[in-house]
């Protein structure tokens, strides 16, 4: 598949995605100036626009797995509480987020955000290149990784 062909599909899985979050009430925002990241109270996904389009799909990907990870609540508080009861106490978060609990938290919150992109990107038959895909999730997570170790 020539360049062309390959941005155009990666294009048409962002087009895609975009569709799922509206349907479910959220709202995507493709930028130059954005980081990659969602925030589930006001159900905004923001995602730079400064890497390839292939990268934009699967950090996309990734912030859709957060928002599947995030959908329910009791199950979200159950399997990540700490990070849960961080963001419910704003005056603490700074203690909080030095815990070890904490940092594990995170760190398997997006690990699972990862694999539900993936999954996403599979039910919604939208292309990925698995190797690429599983390439970015372990740069993104290894970082996570070294932020918790200092």
């Amino acid at each position: 598949m020539n360049k062309n062909a390959e941005k155009v599909m990666f294009q048409v899985g962002i087009n895609a995605i975009e569709i799922w979050l509206q349907r479910k009430g959220w709202q995507l925002d493709l930028d130059y100036c954005n980081k990659d990241e969602m925030f589930s109270d006001t159900k905004q996904v923001f995602i730079s626009s400064r890497q390839s389009v292939e990268n934009q799909l699967y950090s996309l990907l990734h912030e859709c797995g957060h928002v599947l990870v995030q959908q329910n609540k009791p199950s979200y508080e159950k399997n990540y509480p700490v990070v849960s009861k961080a963001s419910k106490s704003p005056k603490n978060f700074k203690q909080i987020e030095k815990t070890k609990k904490y940092k594990l938290d995170v760190i398997t919150e997006e690990i699972e955000a990862w694999r539900r992109g993936k999954s996403l990107a599979n039910r919604l038959d939208i292309h990925i290149n698995e190797r690429k895909y599983n390439e970015l999730a372990a740069d993104c997570v290894h970082s996570y990784m070294e932020w918790a170790t200092k």
